[in-house]
């Protein structure tokens, strides 16, 4: 036998040896009772652990906890996209039953990195703008899950309705997030047919944010507002400086960060969402086949005020909002 052979047929010996030991660990987890499910978001921050109790509730009410018959492995990307395929890979290493993504920059990660993986989706406002598939009934066989929308139409109406005779308002988004870009293309659209300017700045990444911000601030602008972009909200209380030192309101999207500077928020309950994206995710621990599972639409539309803003900024609050605040 020539040397070449022998080498290439140590080299077919090492890498039967390394699946029969990846299968092992596999079978090994089978074995305890437990399926393996990954768990998949952008960074710590409170809409996203609010959603994920939604998803743990929603499994376990589907009969699938932690303490039972569940391991869960969780990652995030520390804030950072860049950060993501890695983590998808790793999920896929390890041979996971699931994938559970949190956030549209995890969703569309996983899509390109986890073809042969069952993903389960929520906290994501547009899962076809993802890459999850082309309408909610038409998408990649080995995905499904929730998105959540954001209201748009009645921000803006807000803003009109808080800032009278508002002619421009700023904004600060990540253009790598496919979430953002649809986002602002709706937002534009709503904005100009009110006669009001949309003023966009991008940041690449969370160091960015706080002058791009400052860019916003100084076009002239009578407000600001942010959706849930991943990279902003990472960087929400540069944005809350900026427009505090600027004396601008702050309309924001993501009802768990109003307290923390924003004059309102017209936002999403993220619980339900997320409640919602655990009982699909039971589904396809089951045996569901994704494929058959078409994506669901769960937008419940919150209001919130914070007073203390609306105090610094001389603002107050119609009778008509503070009613559908407490609604």
């Amino acid at each position: 036998m020539s040397a070449s052979s022998i080498t290439r047929r140590s080299m077919m010996i090492r890498s039967a040896g390394a699946a029969l030991a990846l299968a092992g660990c596999r079978r090994s987890s089978r074995g305890s009772g437990k399926l393996r499910i990954g768990l998949l978001y952008f960074a710590p921050e409170a809409g996203a652990e609010l959603c994920m109790k939604g998803v743990f509730d929603g499994l376990a009410q589907s009969g699938f906890t932690r303490d039972n018959n569940l391991e869960v492995i969780s990652s995030h990307a520390q804030g950072e996209i860049s950060n993501i395929p890695l983590l998808v890979q790793n999920f896929t290493t390890q041979g996971v039953d699931l994938i559970i993504t949190l956030t549209t920059p995890c969703l569309t990660a996983a899509c390109t990195a986890a073809r042969n993986t069952h993903i389960a989706f929520t906290y994501c406002y547009d899962p076809v703008a993802a890459g999850a598939g082309k309408s909610f009934s038409d998408h990649l066989p080995n995905v499904t899950g929730v998105g959540s929308f954001p209201p748009v139409e009645a921000t803006v109406d807000l803003i009109r309705k808080l800032v009278p005779g508002v002619k421009s308002v700023g904004t600060v988004y990540s253009s790598s997030e496919a979430n953002s870009v649809k986002v602002i293309s709706v937002a534009r659209d709503a904005f100009k047919k009110r006669g009001i300017a949309l003023q966009e700045v991008t940041a690449v990444n969370t160091s960015e944010v706080f002058q791009a911000a400052q860019v916003a601030c100084h076009r002239n602008v009578q407000a600001m507002w942010v959706t849930g972009d991943n990279t902003a909200l990472q960087s929400f209380d540069a944005i809350v400086k900026t427009t505090t030192d600027a004396k601008l309101p702050l309309f924001i999207n993501d009802p768990e960060f109003t307290d923390r500077g924003a004059l309102a928020c017209v936002g999403l309950g993220w619980y339900p969402a997320g409640k919602a994206g655990g009982i699909v995710a039971a589904r396809l621990l089951r045996g569901e086949d994704p494929s058959t599972i078409p994506f669901q639409e769960v937008a419940e539309k919150k209001l919130v005020l914070n007073n203390q803003a609306a105090a610094r900024l001389g603002i107050s609050f119609p009778p008509d909002v503070i009613v559908e605040s407490k609604a």
